[in-house]
């Protein structure tokens, strides 16, 4: 059985695959960095019972041509945002995908950003090694014979212990506008560090949040009692602007806002009136709606802001996650099972019934 990976793997679910009779064929955006085009993927397709693919855009012209193609698998959260779901359907071809496969990276970064933002570790950092706003001052106590004190930068009210102290975490409440696997990796994270959880999401199960101690609550609540302000909610017709002018009138003016989710949940334009009249402590974004982010955007003039190019996902470990989900669907449904994590799971009820992958 012929598999054909343009998906960034992991070379040892390469080797799980082949021990288990599957013939590998790599190409594409997971060897050159560069994604196939629709007529050069129409050609592979053509001869190939499985597809496993990341960023490749897999219309449903590139599916008709996969006259002997059984299998989909998109190695993303959102395989709609890769695949035509609805054409894979009517072939009666099952998509695999990967919920969850940066769960963790995501999870991580937002912790860092929400460190950084509040304990202002990019601002000083850049100030350090751009400027010499740190270096090439005096200050009064540190004169005579104290120069040579190196216990201590500076205690005058404009140096850095002063002009930057910032919050602890322990302590605060976190704001999850978003419950699901990257919010759930947070808030174990948050949770570690001292921090209250609080969510906003209509489609959350109530007993299983409150397991990992997070309280759901309606949007108007979290952003008034939120200290952070963490988008973690994929983007819905229903979520789309999720987070208002309004939602950002009610928040606290020691609240910082965070977003490593999209920049479609969030009225920018309210986010920067707020951050500008500093009716919010500070923000820490790493998504925006324009990318790359324009070099004209207002928000790199602002000195309260910590701002990141798009990459709270990216890790190897996410390389390594997904590798192995595709590898676990695809032998169990080799053994005759119906895995979990499935775009059009009607379709794989009835693949499996016909044989499946045997």
């Amino acid at each position: 059985m012929k598999v054909f990976i343009t998906a960034r793997i992991d070379p040892d679910q390469i080797d799980r695959l082949t021990a288990n009779g599957f013939e590998v064929e790599q190409g594409g955006f997971g060897v050159t960095g560069v994604k196939l085009e629709q007529d050069q993927l129409i050609a592979k397709f053509k001869d190939i019972d499985v597809a496993i693919i990341e960023f490749e855009n897999i219309t449903g012209e590139i599916l008709k041509s996969g006259s002997r193609l059984k299998i989909m698998a998109c190695l993303r959260n959102e395989p709609a945002a890769s695949t035509d779901i609805v054409a894979a359907s009517k072939l009666n071809i099952p998509v695999l995908f990967t919920p969850g496969r940066n769960a963790v990276a995501v999870a991580e970064y937002t912790i860092g950003l929400m460190l950084s933002v509040a304990r202002s570790i990019a601002t000083t950092h850049h100030l350090l090694r751009y400027t010499d706003e740190l270096t090439s001052v005096s200050y009064s106590d540190k004169a005579g014979d104290r120069k040579a004190v190196t216990s201590e930068w500076s205690m005058d009210l404009d140096a850095p212990f002063q002009r930057f102290q910032g919050e602890e975490l322990m302590g605060k409440t976190v704001g999850l506008v978003g419950a699901g696997f990257i919010g759930q990796e947070i808030a174990k994270r948050a949770s570690a560090l001292g921090m209250k959880l609080i969510a906003f999401d209509p489609y959350a199960n109530a007993d299983q949040l409150a397991k990992l101690n997070i309280e759901l609550v309606e949007l108007d609540k979290l952003a008034g009692e939120s200290d952070f302000v963490v988008m973690a909610a994929k983007v819905t017709p229903e979520s789309t602007g999720v987070f208002s002018a309004k939602a950002f009138s009610q928040m606290k003016k020691s609240a910082y806002f965070i977003n490593t989710a999209r920049a479609a949940l969030v009225d920018y334009a309210a986010l920067y009136k707020v951050l500008t009249e500093n009716k919010i402590a500070g923000a820490a974004l790493d998504v925006y709606p324009t990318e790359p982010l324009p070099s004209d955007s207002p928000l790199r003039k602002l000195s309260n802001v910590v701002l990141s190019p798009h990459l709270a996902g990216a890790t190897t470990g996410v390389v390594k996650h997904h590798s192995k989900m595709v590898v676990d669907d695809l032998l169990l449904i080799k053994a005759g099972k119906i895995p979990s994590r499935v775009a059009n799971p009607e379709v794989m009820a009835e693949f499996i019934k016909k044989g499946g992958l045997k």
